[in-house]
């Protein structure tokens, strides 16, 4: 937090690899990686230690990318520094990057946003909150706050949301709380505060009013949910009202991945405008199929 991001796109620290090509050759040699438990004792010997500092700096990267990523490109851009080899900058974000120019203009969207946050100073712990959370899809999520009403707003609505749900955020929580911010509160620390306690709160009474399922019907639902949310049902959800399909699938995709113990990452699909396609895998799936946020950014 607050630490300036080098050419790799990983903050600098101390006994960390500071660019991307370090970070990976720290790990060691591909063919010699560990793939078991190198001891029986809970604690963690020294090199394991020291393993675990190598890994956790390789994927921190991943998470900083997306914002130097999209700041270089904005540059690029905007200075025409593509001009000595190709025509536009659609060609170069293709072919020097295999980016399409429409997440390159997401990134380029997202990027004010994830510097102001990161360089922010809200204390009370709130700062080392922000840097451990604080990725792609809670800065996308923001994106429609900054360009109606400024970074501030988009700021203020985030250091409010961490400041009482602490680390347990999420970019489904961020997109509802910049979807019910009244517009006489944006820009307003206080009344933004207010607004995000409001629904959170609400949020709090739903869950509440809702009484408790009979769990044989519980299980019934859930079969018949399974036959009927099939792939062309969504897509024709989504069809229908994409954004309401997306936070309703999201929200559905959070509450049984909390109750299998599966971890599931949400992706970005690179198509133009608010359209995004979910994507979900056993592990942080940032290096699916398809490219993500942190993917690609990575590249770029």
């Amino acid at each position: 937090m607050g630490k300036a991001i080098n050419v790799g796109g990983a903050p600098a620290a101390p006994g960390r690899p500071d660019n991307a090509i370090e970070l990976a050759r720290a790990l060691g040699d591909s063919a010699k990686l560990p793939t078991k438990q190198l001891t029986d004792t809970p604690a963690l010997i020294a090199q394991e230690q020291d393993m675990l500092v190598k890994c956790e700096s390789a994927i921190e990267n991943l998470r900083f990318a997306f914002w130097a990523a999209g700041k270089a490109l904005q540059v690029v851009r905007d200075a025409r520094l593509y001009r000595a080899q190709f025509e536009t900058f659609e060609e170069y974000t293709q072919a020097r990057w295999d980016i399409t120019p429409q997440y390159a203009g997401k990134l380029i969207r997202t990027w004010r946003v994830a510097e102001a946050l990161f360089q922010s100073r809200p204390g009370g712990g709130l700062e080392t909150i922000v840097s451990t959370k604080l990725g792609y899809g809670h800065a996308w999520a923001l994106v429609p706050l900054v360009e109606e009403h400024g970074v501030q707003a988009a700021v203020y609505l985030y250091l409010g949301l961490v400041k009482v749900k602490g680390s347990s955020v999420t970019a489904a929580l961020v997109q509802g709380a910049v979807d019910a911010l009244p517009k006489a509160a944006a820009g307003q620390k206080a009344k933004t505060e207010d607004a995000v306690i409001a629904y959170l709160a609400s949020l709090e009474d739903e869950t509440r009013s809702t009484p408790a399922a009979d769990p044989a019907k519980a299980v019934r639902a859930l079969s018949k949910a399974a036959k009927t949310f099939d792939t062309g049902t969504i897509q024709a959800a989504l069809a229908h009202d994409p954004k309401r399909a997306r936070t309703a699938v999201k929200s559905l995709i959070e509450v049984l991945s909390s109750v299998s113990g599966v971890k599931v990452t949400f992706l970005e699909s690179e198509t133009d405008g608010e359209d995004a396609e979910l994507e979900g895998g056993a592990t942080d799936a940032t290096e699916g199929a398809e490219e993500s946020p942190e993917g690609e950014a990575a590249a770029a």
